[in-house]
């Protein structure tokens, strides 16, 4: 693939569906893999909180692919020719929503909510990524599983990289000066990309991304 019909500019996705898989919140709430059935005011309180969510959580992300040049300064990327860069965030509403449950007493509801609030946005992030792990599959490439800022040995400090080089103000999104991302239910990330044989292509391009678990997989 010629480097110059590689489409560089942001691409922006606003308000899509997403899947917040009960799973997932059980998981967070340390429930595992619940064989019995919960508590009628356990269940009471999730019901609750993902009818809450359904109202509080507003999607939305940007992503963008990039050259060499451009990675210089992302450690984990140097010396990558191409890589996808991603921001993502349910906005804050949620997150203001948990406060107030916190301080009018009502714990349990906030942090079953919370918990909710991080599930949805790591499936905002399997979105944004998806959009990346398609773009590739046109483009004869396999994504690789997405990675951030924070994990391993990529410096949290390189989010700063991350938001030069995406329009995070576009998506309400910003970083305070130890380098979090406000909104709190955000998520920044990075993909590189490996090369193909056409002969081994499938057909179908889910087959061809690292994101095993993807709500948006194609079978």
């Amino acid at each position: 693939m010629k480097r110059d019909k590689v489409q560089t500019e942001p691409r922006f996705i606003r308000y899509f569906p997403i899947q917040v898989s009960r799973g997932e919140i059980l998981r967070l709430l340390g429930a595992g893999e619940q064989k019995t059935q919960l508590r009628k005011d356990t269940e009471r309180i999730i019901q609750e909180a993902e009818r809450l969510s359904r109202e509080l959580i507003k999607p939305r992300g940007v992503y963008r692919i990039l050259k060499g040049a451009d990675l210089e300064k992302l450690g984990p990327l140097q010396g990558k020719e191409l890589a996808g860069l991603g921001l993502c965030t349910i906005g804050a509403e949620l997150e203001a929503r948990v406060k107030e449950l916190m301080a009018t007493g009502h714990e349990p509801e906030g942090y079953v909510l919370d918990a909710v609030g991080s599930v949805a946005a790591e499936a905002t992030a399997d979105a944004i990524n998806a959009k990346i792990c398609h773009w590739a599959a046109a483009h004869g490439l396999v994504a690789t599983p997405r990675f951030s800022p924070g994990y391993g040995d990529w410096s949290l400090e390189e989010q700063r990289v991350i938001f030069r080089l995406l329009p995070a103000g576009q998506i309400g999104m910003s970083l305070n000066p130890s380098c979090m991302m406000i909104p709190r239910k955000s998520v920044s990330f990075a993909v590189s990309f490996n090369k193909e044989a056409s002969a081994d292509r499938p057909k179908n391009p889910c087959q061809r991304c690292g994101l095993e678990n993807c709500p948006f997989r194609r079978k």
